[in-house]
């Protein structure tokens, strides 16, 4: 799934398991809490890898913020050591691994805390969804059995398209007016 937040394009790729009448078995025994040794690869503490099959990933082409802590471009694996609680989203520098039997925590890129919430209707196959969109915000929500983890991304909409500007402006869209029209309507639009 993907959607644009701004001037960037958040692209997230990931397998959907469903629940498969294992309701109840979902959250704290198939996705284990916290860290596990999976008895497979390098890891002996493994987080759980936010989805099945292969490495879960997001991917950013601008510098971002999530919940307020700074990740730049890239694409990330995407992990959760979960707990009912507060659970840690990390997001690893390593995004070609095999689930995360060869997770290594000297690859994370970034660690936030992240608060899952109960939801009424229960979600067969997990999915990452996008919400309360602003022109530079969006909530990025994990949902799956009836739990809901949600985590907010921010991008610098104003500077990313001020940088966007000036690099235009020295391609051959520099050598017409309108271009300049346009980068000057959207500035005073803007109050930049």
């Amino acid at each position: 799934v993907g959607e644009q937040i701004g001037l960037t394009t958040v692209v997230i790729n990931y397998d959907r398991p469903g629940v498969k009448g294992r309701e109840g078995k979902i959250w704290g025994q198939l996705v284990p809490i916290g860290y596990v040794d999976q008895g497979f690869g390098t890891a002996r503490k493994a987080p759980w890898r936010a989805g099945s099959n292969e490495n879960t990933t997001i991917e950013f082409n601008t510098s971002v913020t999530v919940e307020g802590q700074p990740l730049p471009a890239g694409k990330y694996g995407v992990f959760i050591a979960f707990d009912a609680s507060e659970s840690t989203l990390i997001f690893s520098k390593n995004s070609s691994s095999w689930g995360s039997y060869y997770y290594d925590d000297k690859e994370d890129a970034l660690r936030v805390k992240v608060k899952p919430t109960v939801i009424d209707k229960s979600v067969e196959w997990l999915s990452y969804s996008f919400s309360n969109q602003t022109e530079n915000s969006a909530t990025i929500t994990l949902s799956w059995e009836k739990l809901a983890i949600p985590f907010r991304i921010q991008v610098d909409y104003i500077n990313d398209q001020l940088e966007s500007f000036r690099k235009e402006l020295r391609t051959e869209k520099g050598f017409i007016w309108e271009s300049w029209q346009q980068a000057a309507a959207w500035c005073l639009e803007k109050k930049c």
